[in-house]
């Protein structure tokens, strides 16, 4: 059945997209369609979290308690399988101790009791955990060796992955996080560094693989992802030595690990594919690890302290809607990458206040009966309905780069198909008066020039920031993609739907929810029709998310 739903149904639009579109106009109505019975592939379930610090623990840097009963207990409904446990306690009572209290291979210097909560807490819901391996004193000198450290590793995999100590688990880990961040200072002893934190890394991951080879160990949790390839790139030896050295030293690696957390200098979704693709051409393929995983651990909108200042990028910066645009963005285009992983910053919880005293805005509200979901939940409600219910990915055309994100599936039955759509557009001034902010601090030798783009946007490819700065302390160097303005302008669209699974003579359903437009989530349309093919217009304000269901009756 071909039908368009009426303006007075629901205040769609009845002029045809192309209608409305003049020579040189800005392009308001995004056209999609869909060929229902082309299967393309299958979509990865991308449905993870980056949670961080939990009440087990007092708080560190980081002031943000999202593993709580209320929160995980959601996980099921929302799709969620992989839960990255950001802060890992210590186990091992002997660094820095001789003799038998010191000896890594004894049980009895070991102390599960908090580790044990936190992996229960996870699997207790049906999802398996990752951790940040960010051990105290396990990479000194002075208090370790890569030995010991080794041992440290056998012992974590071998009671979580094959129930060493009667401790009951089972298989309940995928990765360890190895150091995160670690590249982020730039001082004239990063290659020294980098090469004893390389032998305390090789005998981390090899302990971890005379356990289980079925849980692996990750690394580095970068922010210096590829090279600019620019008179002032920074050489980064934990990116462009560190794949070279496991392949030579039969270092045992699971997966490469990024944080995708630089995007406030482009506000830019997409960037996580661009990253992710030079990544591997750039990085893994030419030093043989052109397969290898990739994981991005953490990534969010923007991890600094730094904030916009006119009025009305403030208003739109706090904005829920912004944040479940960005973020269901960049999860709706890691699609299209070869990530394994993207795990949202800090992710499925409260929010918080992280190092620097930067605000990650929160994904629900607090009640004393349960938590409130915000846009952003909402929103990965809707993907999560899509990955889990419609697994086959559907061909289509009218997905763009520039914000205006695409995604169909099919059920493996055959009787449902499910298309989500995201409509992000920010506004740039954000990323602008961040930029402002943020060059008096930036070392210029290791900076492109000028530092701001005409457009306003912060140029080239890499920010190092200069020692004693007020908003790193030390001089941290972050690369990214190049800046520039996503022309998205997308006030409707038009969906095609031909050759749904079914006979020309069945009934279906449709239904489409949507996210934002001056609600968190509400039902915006359901009908009934017959066939084997739709057509519809709708309004689809900026920031907006829907999810459009067409179910065989």
């Amino acid at each position: 059945m071909h039908y368009l739903i009426s303006a007075a149904l629901l205040g769609c639009l009845h002029v045809a997209c192309q209608a409305a579109q003049q020579p040189h106009a800005l392009q308001t109505c995004q056209e999609i369609s869909i060929d229902a019975s082309k299967h393309v592939s299958n979509f990865k379930n991308l449905q993870a979290t980056s949670n961080a610090d939990t009440s087990l623990l007092p708080p560190g840097l980081d002031d943000i308690h999202d593993m709580e009963p209320e929160i995980a207990d959601l996980w099921p409904e929302y799709g969620m399988k992989s839960i990255f446990i950001y802060t890992w306690p210590d186990v091992f009572t002997g660094f820095g101790r001789s003799g038998p209290a010191g000896d890594a291979s004894l049980a009895s210097n070991y102390n599960w009791t908090l580790t044990d909560r936190y992996v229960r807490f996870v699997t207790s819901r049906g999802a398996k955990a990752s951790l940040q391996f960010q051990i105290t004193n396990g990479t000194d000198p002075e208090q370790s060796t890569p030995e010991k450290l080794g041992q440290v590793g056998f012992a974590i995999a071998d009671r979580y992955m094959n129930g060493a100590g009667n401790s009951g688990f089972k298989d309940t880990l995928e990765l360890f996080d190895y150091y995160v961040e670690i590249d982020n200072n730039n001082e004239p002893s990063t290659l020294a560094n980098y090469n004893t934190s390389f032998r305390f890394f090789a005998g981390f991951a090899k302990g971890v693989a005379r356990a289980s080879i079925r849980c692996g160990v990750g690394a580095w949790g970068t922010n210096r992802i590829v090279p600019t390839h620019a008179n002032y790139s920074v050489y980064d030896p934990y990116v462009s030595q560190f794949y070279r050295d496991c392949k030579a030293y039969n270092v045992p690696i699971k997966a490469a690990t990024y944080h995708f957390t630089n995007a406030q200098f482009s506000l830019n979704p997409y960037d996580i594919k661009t990253l992710t693709d030079r990544f591997r051409s750039e990085i893994l393929a030419p030093t043989g690890f052109a397969n290898l995983p990739i994981w991005v651990t953490q990534y969010d909108p923007n991890p600094s302290g730094v904030q916009p200042t006119s009025a009305q990028a403030i208003k739109d910066y706090n904005d829920p809607s912004f944040f479940a645009s960005f973020t269901l963005g960049t999860s709706m285009y890691a699609q299209d990458t070869s990530l394994d992983r993207a795990m949202p910053w800090t992710g499925f919880g409260y929010g918080g206040t992280g190092a620097g005293n930067a605000p990650f805005q929160p994904w629900f509200n607090r009640s004393s009966a349960t938590a409130i979901p915000l846009n952003v939940a909402a929103a990965w409600k809707l993907q999560g309905e899509l990955v889990v219910s419609t697994p086959q990915r559907l061909q289509l055309s009218g997905s763009s780069s520039n914000g205006f994100a695409v995604l169909a599936g099919r059920s493996n039955t055959g009787s449902r198909v499910n298309i989500l759509l995201n409509n992000y557009q920010p506004n740039y001034d954000i990323a602008r008066e961040i930029a402002r902010q943020m060059t008096p601090l930036m070392n210029t030798s290791t900076t492109a020039f000028p530092l701001i783009q005409s457009n306003g946007l912060f140029n080239g490819e890499q920010a190092c920031f200069k020692p004693g700065n007020p908003l790193f302390y030390i001089p941290l160097c972050q690369s990214y993609v190049q800046a520039y303005i996503r022309e998205n302008h997308a006030t409707r669209y038009r969906l095609r739907v031909s050759n749904l699974p079914w006979s020309a003579q069945r009934s279906y359903k449709l239904v489409v929810q949507r996210v934002g437009d001056g609600t968190v989530h509400r039902v915006l349309l359901e009908k009934t029709g017959r066939g084997k093919s739709i057509d519809i217009i709708l309004a689809f304000p900026a920031n907006t998310q829907d999810l459009v269901s067409i179910e065989a009756l």
